[in-house]
């Protein structure tokens, strides 16, 4: 699956999903890559070009008999509907607001706050809750422009020589900024622990090192400096089915959600879960559909047993499972139950 869930939850601890990496890459070195591989890698380039022109692209998505011209030429699944473009991306958005609101000079703390592709391009709304929480917590907020693709789609696909280079890009533009203090938050955690974690075996020195260390999910920055102490909350009226993401599991970080989520007020029930069946470009796969239903069905049983009145999960791939449950509503990012706890 590559979800790196056997990290966590296999007492071996192994990172199977490295392995299915380092394999993908040999096979790929060996055979070529397929046109698949190639676009789930590059999905930020067809994402920036599909958004130019993003009612247009979403009505091509949606024509009968789309999906299955997409399963026999590409090999993604026709049962799964593709991402809905936004008519505005995050950095669009936070661009047309005039950036941040809150002073360096004024602030608490300063971050970047990583536009990644899915928060940018299909669902930016995360990314502005991310920004309006920090600024209600005096934080000044980033949004930096001149970032490669994380490479966890690169990295997932076994495409390491891309990974590797859009790794070592990343720390070029980060580490001058990080070195003055900046931390760089995520709002998918994918994003996050690629940057925690693949990065350093990805490449090697003392750069990488330091900009790993300054990356985190930002349920996890908000936790980790208390900075959600700060904000001026109402008591909410719903109560939470939290779904953790694998990706922070592996490294323990996935904790810190739950513990901000509680503070600002909500009843949090988090499931002893595990992967949603999804694990990015997985459950996407035309022959891995029914199996990414199968893992989903288990999630699904421990949603619907939980008395939390809404469920909410970090992870797009997580969101985009539970969502296409018949009836289902997508699932809010945590940090969007934390900006709808601040006060008027």
């Amino acid at each position: 699956v590559g979800c790196k869930g056997c990290a966590s939850d296999c007492p071996t601890g192994v990172d199977l999903a490295k392995l299915k990496a380092e394999v993908k890459h040999q096979y790929h070195e060996r055979e070529g890559v397929t046109l698949r591989d190639r676009l789930f890698a590059n999905v930020e380039t067809g994402m920036r070009l599909g958004s130019a022109v993003a009612p247009l692209a979403n009505w091509l998505g949606r024509l009968p008999g789309a999906g299955a011209i997409l399963e026999r030429v590409v090999g993604i699944a026709s049962e799964r509907p593709l991402p809905t473009l936004a008519d505005e991306t995050f950095v669009e958005w936070f661009e047309a607001r005039g950036g941040c609101r809150v002073a360096p000079e004024e602030a608490e703390d300063c971050v970047l706050l990583v536009p990644d592709t899915y928060t940018n391009y299909v669902y930016p709304a995360p990314g502005r809750a991310a920004v309006e929480v920090l600024e209600a917590a005096g934080v000044h907020v980033d949004v930096p422009t001149d970032l490669a693709p994380s490479g966890r789609a690169a990295f997932s696909t076994g495409l390491l020589d891309v990974a590797r280079e859009r790794a070592e890009a990343n720390v070029d533009a980060l580490h001058d900024r990080v070195a003055e203090g900046r931390s760089v938050v995520f709002v998918e955690p994918s994003d996050a622990v690629m940057f925690q974690d693949e990065y350093r075996d990805l490449l090697s020195g003392e750069r990488v090192a330091r900009v790993s260390d300054a990356a985190s999910g930002v349920m996890e920055y908000l936790d980790s400096t208390r900075a959600d102490e700060r904000l001026d909350v109402t008591a909410p009226a719903e109560s939470l089915t939290y779904h953790g993401h694998c990706n922070q599991k592996s490294l323990n970080r996935d904790h810190h959600a739950v513990g901000v989520l509680r503070r600002v007020g909500y009843e949090v029930d988090p499931l002893d879960s595990s992967c949603c069946g999804m694990a990015g470009s997985f459950g996407y796969e035309a022959e891995h559909y029914d199996l990414s239903q199968a893992i989903g069905s288990i999630l699904f049983d421990q949603v619907a047993e939980s008395d939390g009145d809404r469920v909410t999960a970090p992870g797009a791939s997580c969101r985009t499972q539970l969502g296409d449950r018949p009836g289902a509503e997508t699932p809010p990012h945590p940090i969007e139950m934390v900006r709808a706890a601040l006060a008027p």
